[in-house]
């Protein structure tokens, strides 16, 4: 009964958490930077539960898939869109705080359905790449859990990024979870567009990713009741 208000407070006690460490305790002096957390928390969690649920997903409905023939694909398709659900309802809530907090409308916050469009389509092609691979190798999982550990320290979420010399965006930005979380950021709350070279950048990232785990899946799922 209380699935979607657990999915709201799961991310709202993380950024009560990080904000009272970093905003008020460290006295990090930065314009917005509730909103600024809140959103990035809420993007790298659906980044994070989006791509482990996608990897459970095929051995999750393995009873099923062993019983009927259906399109594999859409096990995972289900599975991700369940947790963009969470985050378009979570973005609902950042918007009642964005605007209690004096925040008018621009135009520019038409660019952050396209910054989740683009986050969407990355944990789709992580979660085909990792699901049919978890059915192989059941170890994938934990290696991809070390790898979200370390993501979330290395992408802007709980620090600006004017924080890291100038020297290392360019490093930081081969992440493109960095460049998405920067790109809806810029688009909220400074009305900025983020440089063209790192917006065709994790674009060509994306669509390689999506279509890497797209081929990879439609490869090895053939005969994936077999190996569940």
């Amino acid at each position: 009964m209380l699935g979607y208000v657990w999915a709201f407070l799961k991310p709202m006690l993380l950024f009560l958490v990080m904000y009272v460490v970093f905003s008020v305790l460290m006295k990090w002096n930065m314009p917005n930077y509730q909103l600024y957390l809140f959103l990035g928390i809420m993007i790298w969690n659906f980044f994070a539960e989006g791509t482990m649920a996608g990897i459970y997903s095929l051995l999750g409905k393995g009873d099923l898939i062993k019983k009927i023939y259906f399109p594999r694909i859409l096990v995972v398709i289900a599975c991700t869109l369940t947790a963009f659900m969470t985050l378009l309802l979570n973005i609902v809530v950042f918007f009642v705080f964005y605007f209690f907090m004096g925040l008018g409308f621009h135009w520019y916050l038409f660019l952050l359905p396209l910054a989740l469009l683009l986050v969407y389509a990355l944990v789709l092609g992580v979660s085909l790449f990792l699901s049919v691979l978890q059915v192989q190798y059941r170890d994938i999982v934990q290696i991809w859990e070390v790898l979200l550990q370390a993501g979330f320290f290395l992408t802007p979420i709980i620090y600006p990024l004017t924080l890291v010399p100038e020297k290392y965006h360019l490093y930081l930005y081969l992440n493109p979870m960095a460049g998405i979380m920067q790109f809806a950021r810029m688009a909220v709350l400074d009305r900025q567009i983020l440089p063209l070279p790192i917006i065709s950048y994790t674009f060509v990232f994306v669509f390689v990713a999506c279509l890497s785990g797209f081929f990879l899946f439609r490869r090895l799922s053939r005969n994936i009741a077999e190996k569940i």
